[in-house]
């Protein structure tokens, strides 16, 4: 992969100079703020309604609040990550720079694995901040946590947000306009996770790490190792495929 490092700090750069860094992590850090908050006042929200219904919810457990944060995250990152990576390699076809950067010793497979790779430190770090904040408000209004298991199901959510970028990538690869490529991509999404909830099928889609890390904290035994290692192999199948793409295309 000649030319990664340089092309890599570029589109760190870039994810700093288009505050995506920031984006991304605001929206992650109101969520993990929120949900514990949420889930320990919504009796009190309810009767400030005004609606004089009588409440009678349990108290939350610390398990309930980290599910719900893993949950809420992995519906709205498949969304950002669909936004914040449509237009990565689009754009760039779209305005003819792709043929500036491709121009120099650097490979079609180094332009791609940056722009993931950059995109991904983005989520982690978002999604680093909002976790430790959603655990240290959870233990706080709720309850102690298991930190080694909650660690867990954010490898397991982070893994996947990181197949969805990469999906993303390679339709953003293969359309010049960002539009289709946020599109289909989201389509394709939306079906795996449709696969993931059947009998057979949904143990080996990447949607399944999702249900393995909210198992996880909830003290389950379930393990999905075939949905994670598929999911790793279609990360780097989306690479390989946006590259030689790429490579047949006409700049």
């Amino acid at each position: 992969m000649t030319g990664l490092w340089p092309l890599l700090k570029k589109e760190i750069k870039e994810q700093l100079r288009t505050y995506r860094l920031v984006v991304v992590g605001g929206v992650f850090l109101l969520f993990g703020i929120t949900t514990p908050l949420m889930l320990k006042y919504l009796p009190e929200i309810i009767k400030l309604a005004g609606e004089n219904i009588p409440v009678d919810i349990p108290p939350p457990a610390a398990v309930d609040s980290l599910v719900e944060y893993a949950g809420t995250i992995g519906q709205i990152g498949v969304l950002v990550a669909v936004l914040v990576g449509m237009g990565s390699v689009a754009n760039e076809l779209q305005r003819s720079t792709a043929v500036m950067t491709l121009s120099k010793p650097v490979t079609r497979s180094a332009f791609v694995t940056a722009k993931l790779v950059a995109m991904s430190l983005t989520f982690i770090i978002s999604m680093a901040l909002a976790s430790a904040f959603c655990f240290a408000y959870t233990v706080w209004l709720i309850g102690g946590a298991n930190a080694a298991q909650f660690v867990g199901l954010n490898l397991l959510l982070g893994l996947f947000l990181v197949f969805c970028l990469a999906v993303t990538v390679l339709f953003s690869s293969l359309f010049r306009s960002s539009l289709a490529a946020g599109g289909i991509a989201l389509g394709v999404l939306v079906a795996q996770a449709g696969f993931s909830v059947l009998p057979v099928v949904g143990s080996y889609m990447p949607g399944k790490l999702l249900g393995w890390g909210s198992s996880l904290v909830m003290g389950g035994r379930e393990t999905y190792w075939s949905a994670l290692a598929i999911t790793a192999l279609l990360i780097v199948l989306c690479v390989y495929l946006a590259q030689r793409s790429l490579r047949n295309k006409e700049m």
